[in-house]
């Protein structure tokens, strides 16, 4: 791991060679510490220091060049979803990317820069902050000339007691597309309850989602600016023994809420402008 070295920061920032031969970051701020792969520029892990992880990783992964990690924040760009013939979700999430730079913020903060290959017209570069909360930034800029428009998402995966406690605020009376049942529908007044499998893209929802977890005694609270399209999804029992990296009782202690721009609300940028989806993770436990 020595063409990393000068990216190291004692105490904050080291590299380690883990499973595949990946390298895999490990961060240290003030209030917590993260796990970052430069494969995907994937972020697999954040905790607050006497908290449960906030992110959750399937034991099932697989962590090969090529290959997609199950669990964290996979980084979705440039289209969502399925294309014939294309690997699903874009090719962001199964290339290595390059790191430009670690930094110690005065405030006890970590933040890396990454940067995706070059491929096409794009220029991405994604940059992690890691303190009291988890920040997340996903820069998109259209160095060609002519227009361009694409789909992005972070895709994140929340550890969660269970997944038949908890309750999803911030998405009340919002309309969306249930693929599950394939049909459009408007949600209800109440937080949203997860009791089988739920893959609901939202559009137009710019506000603040809420996870409130009982069982931890924790809410998380997922912010986001540059962000049309939030997605929640669980595969529930029938789907997660379908998937080969995912164990078949995964489903319990995870669900996904994710911030994104994707069908209606996919980006179209002009020559020379840039696209910035911005997340921040906080959560806050609550009385026991």
């Amino acid at each position: 791991m020595s063409q990393f070295q000068r990216f190291e920061i004692p105490g904050h920032v080291r590299f380690v060679e883990v499973k595949g031969g990946l390298p895999r970051v490990l961060v240290t701020s003030r209030w917590s510490t993260a796990e970052i792969y430069l494969h995907g520029a994937h972020v697999t892990a954040f905790q607050k220091t006497g908290e449960p992880p906030l992110l959750f990783l399937s034991e099932s992964s697989k962590f090969a060049p090529g290959m997609p990690i199950r669990g964290g924040v996979p980084v979705i760009f440039p289209w969502f979803g399925p294309r014939e013939q294309l690997p699903a979700h874009g090719f962001a999430r199964t290339v290595s990317w390059d790191l430009l730079g670690s930094t110690l913020l005065d405030d006890g903060a970590v933040r890396l820069r990454l940067r995706l290959p070059s491929i096409g017209s794009y220029e991405v570069e994604f940059v992690v902050t890691v303190g009291a909360t988890l920040r997340m930034a996903l820069y998109v800029r259209n160095a060609g000339r002519f227009g361009a428009n694409f789909e992005s998402c972070l895709h994140t995966y929340f550890q969660v007691s269970s997944i038949h406690a908890i309750s999803i605020s911030g998405l009340e009376g919002a309309r969306y597309f249930d693929k599950v049942a394939n049909t459009n529908a408007t949600e209800g007044p109440a937080p949203l309850r997860v009791g089988g499998e739920v893959d609901r893209v939202y559009p137009g929802t710019t506000e603040t989602v809420e996870i409130s977890d009982p069982g931890h005694s924790r809410r998380i609270r997922i912010g986001k600016t540059g962000s049309k399209s939030t997605v929640v999804w669980n595969p529930w029992i029938d789907k997660s023994n379908q998937l080969p990296d995912f164990g078949a009782e995964d489903y319990l202690q995870m669900v996904c809420v994710e911030s994104g721009n994707i069908g209606e609300d996919a980006v179209i940028l002009p020559p020379g402008e840039v696209a910035v989806l911005a997340v921040e993770i906080a959560s806050d436990i609550t009385d026991r």
